[in-house]
């Protein structure tokens, strides 16, 4: 394991003194993509991983090999990133597990998303006019740190679906940040970026990623001792122990300095942690390109979302006959991305304050009606919808939010169990606050910042103990009963964007798993048409054919897809090269 574990950071020494890019941030997608690609990375077996990182993959496979789970393999698998991909997603960020237990047969949402906190109030991320506070101001602000998810949903999947000992599935995580790995070109660039940002940083985020005022260096092992204890911790004691007893103190007392700094910030007490609880919630499912497609419901909007846009695309389209070289297929794909996210944006909210009306949504008839409307407005910029049985729009209309610092783990095991799982800490090192080593987490962002529009309140406003919106859309696809597919991606709110291609590349364009992930993205927002610069695999069209009324722009877009599907008797895995995504399989 040693031997391996040497070769693997030689690999990244070499893959490390590749130049980064000093790409302008941008709003839509400051993580970006990397610059250069490198091979789409595949894998075929009876049990596959694929995630974010060379050495998340590794370890995750090492579990499978011991006898362990899908969900012994995941939790491995994000306790690495949480070292190795801070900038994306860590043990102080939440996330959404969508899960296959192929003995029970049953499919499960767990949903560990950040909870505000109970001294929040509807305007916090306000300035003292009322007016938003600037983006890039209010993702480091201690207001948008929600009480975290990530390790209260590892926990209960393992005490549900777990094979090995919890702690057994940590050490993977413990060795790397105790000895140390080299940082990967990713890395080093999101912290770049991070440095770049223009707003301040806390004095533990400068000192590990930023000492003396430059990131780590490439080609020495990069250590974070004070992670390392936090892992130990929780190998020893246990998922509650992040949220009751010495590490939950820990994090309170980090949290709560920074009123210090921050006024309007009245602090987190011991119950937002102690209280913290996974819901379980029922898929969210649709047919689909001949498939039953099923992904998270709210307080996602990306699952409804993705299976509007390829309901939609379906009432304008002959999918059955399309291939990927059409120019008229892409644009229908962007105009339904377009008036999916209208109707997402405006009617998603935690279900806690009441149902979602995803049903009525992706009702037939509603969505025969969306379609005529789309077709007829010449592109007009699109508005949201009256389901059925809903006679008035109840919520004033927001604007698009931001989204970004993501990660996507797919996993099936031996014995067919499936976990897709979607996690994050919202921007590049969300907060840029550290508490016990961990990346402390900016997802309230993702709540409207006004709570109020028009004299109506918005659906996804910020209330103490809920739930904000996400994008983020883990999917698994049946056909005649069983999964034959498995993906998510990072993304940001483009997530629905991104899936709803890559678905469309698989399912109706039999596309293999390693072209339906390299192939372009494009994604509508708001008046603009982004069509991916410099894809992995080339436009299957000379641009100048994809007539649109949308302004073009063209641009990197940072996806992240990790695909498993089904082929013959196997599984075939396949990473997203915009990534540093590796997939791994056991014969």
């Amino acid at each position: 394991m040693l031997r391996k574990l040497k070769a693997l950071l030689l690999a990244l020494s070499l893959w490390s003194s590749l130049p980064a890019s000093a790409a302008p941030i941008s709003r839509d997608d400051p993580e970006s993509t990397d610059p250069g690609h490198k091979g789409i990375s595949t894998a075929r077996g009876s049990a596959v991983v694929v995630t974010a990182n060379p050495l998340a993959s590794t370890a995750a496979l090492a579990t499978l090999k011991k006898g362990g789970s899908a969900i012994d393999a995941l939790v491995t698998a994000q306790a690495v990133l949480a070292v190795v991909e801070p900038q994306s997603s860590g043990l102080a960020g939440g996330g959404f597990l969508l899960h296959w237990d192929a003995t029970q047969r049953q499919l499960a949402v767990l949903d560990g998303r950040e909870v505000a906190p109970e001294r929040s109030r509807p305007g916090d991320l306000l300035d003292a006019a009322g007016d938003p506070l600037p983006w890039r101001q209010a993702t480091s602000q201690a207001n948008a740190i929600g009480i975290p998810g990530t390790v209260a949903l590892l926990w209960k999947a393992h005490q549900n679906h777990g094979q090995l000992p919890w702690a057994q599935s940590l050490q993977p995580a413990i060795r790397l940040a105790s000895a140390g790995f080299l940082p990967s070109p990713r890395l080093l660039r999101s912290i770049r970026l991070a440095q770049r940002f223009g707003v301040a940083h806390s004095p533990a985020f400068q000192a590990l990623y930023l000492p003396g005022g430059q990131p780590p260096a490439a080609d020495h092992p990069f250590r974070n001792p004070a992670l390392a204890r936090t892992l130990k911790l929780l190998a020893r004691k246990g998922g509650p122990a992040f949220y009751q007893g010495p590490l939950a103190e820990q994090i309170l007392d980090g949290v709560n300095a920074l009123q210090a700094s921050e006024p309007n910030f009245r602090g987190w007490s011991s119950a937002d942690l102690s209280s913290y609880a996974v819901v379980r919630r029922t898929p969210l499912c649709s047919q689909q390109l001949q498939h039953r497609i099923c992904t998270v419901p709210p307080p996602s909007s990306g699952g409804l979302a993705l299976l509007q846009t390829l309901a939609l695309l379906n009432q304008t389209t002959n999918l059955a006959s399309s291939s990927a070289a059409e120019p008229q297929v892409w644009r229908q794909l962007a105009f339904a991305q377009a008036w999916a996210d209208a109707d997402r944006l405006y009617w998603v909210h935690d279900p806690i304050d009441g149902a979602v009306p995803s049903a009525a949504l992706l009702d037939p008839a509603y969505i025969a009606y969306r379609a005529r409307t789309m077709q007829s407005t010449n592109g007009a910029r699109p508005t949201p919808g009256l389901p059925p049985g809903i006679d008035h729009f109840p919520y004033g209309r927001p604007d698009q939010g931001i989204e970004q610092g993501t990660s996507q783990i797919t996993i099936v095991d031996a014995s067919g169990n499936i976990a897709s799982y979607t996690s994050s800490v919202e921007t590049i090192f969300g907060s840029r606050h550290l508490v016990g080593g961990m990346v402390m987490n900016n997802q309230l962002t993702d709540f409207a910042f006004k709570p109020s529009i028009g004299g109506k309140p918005v659906a996804n406003r910020r209330l103490p103990g809920r739930r904000p919106m996400s994008s983020m859309a883990p999917t698994l696809v049946f056909r005649k009963g069983e999964p034959v597919l498995a993906l998510g991606s990072p993304g940001g709110r483009s997530i629905p964007h991104l899936l709803s291609r890559v678905l469309l590349a698989s399912l109706a364009w039999n596309e293999p798993p390693a072209r339906a992930v390299g192939l372009p993205h494009l994604s509508r927002r708001r008046t603009m048409l982004v069509l991916e610069s410099d894809p992995p695999l080339p436009w299957p069209f000379p641009l100048q054919q994809l007539k649109s009324e949308a302004r073009p722009r063209r641009q990197s877009i940072g996806s992240g897809t990790a695909l498993i599907q089904k082929i013959g008797a196997g599984w075939q895995g396949a990473a997203d090269p915009r990534r540093e995504g590796t997939a791994l399989a056991l014969p």
